[in-house]
């Protein structure tokens, strides 16, 4: 009986382990933003160049398109916590088409999403000759998959879609450390 208890301690805590830090094409969102841009180097991304404080632009082909990929790190330790992807610029029917589609794949993997859509296409008086009210995509509009290992943001831009993967764990080291660096500026504040 003991043994039993054991093994399912093994399996839960290898299951838990796997869900530390939500993963981007295989590759877990940790450690050094640098180390991570090495890793996806490795898969075929290119171009590997800061674009911003804390952020390092890539290239390379997600969801069978070219896309540009951002790796963000925290401000002190520079832990990777956030990876964007974005897709090529598209037409708005392409756009609403390719956002359906990458829905239902982020649906099957992660189950079903929060969404929310900020329009609809006809004001009430233009529906006459319409029998329902059509959906239409606007900026802003989005669906967001959340693990117990972080979050995956698909959204809509201006003429293309944002995917955000966000690490739950290191996200919440990166608030830390910006709380750091706030605190001496917020007690100088009270104390004047």
């Amino acid at each position: 009986m003991q043994n039993i208890y054991l093994l399912l301690l093994i399996i839960l805590l290898n299951g838990c382990s796997s869900e530390e830090h939500i993963e981007f094409k295989d590759v877990p969102i940790n450690g050094h933003s640098d180390m991570l841009a090495a890793e996806l180097n490795k898969l075929g991304f290119t171009g590997t160049q800061l674009s911003g404080e804390n952020q390092i632009k890539l290239h390379g082909v997600f969801l069978e398109k070219d896309c540009e990929i951002h790796v963000y790190g925290t401000r002190k330790s520079q832990t990777a916590y956030k990876v964007v992807v974005n897709l090529p610029g598209e037409v708005r029917d392409s756009l609403e088409s390719s956002f359906g589609e990458i829905q239902k794949l982020y649906s099957s993997k992660y189950g079903r999403g929060t969404n929310r859509y900020l329009q609809y296409q006809n004001a009430e008086r233009f529906l006459f000759n319409e029998p329902k009210l059509r959906r239409r995509l606007s900026t802003g509009d989005f669906s967001r998959y959340t693990t117990g290992s972080g979050s995956i943001t698909v959204e809509v831009r201006e003429g293309y879609i944002s995917i955000t993967y966000l690490d739950k764990r290191n996200n919440e080291i990166g608030k830390s450390e910006m709380e750091e660096e706030t605190a001496p500026i917020r007690s100088t504040l009270l104390t004047q």
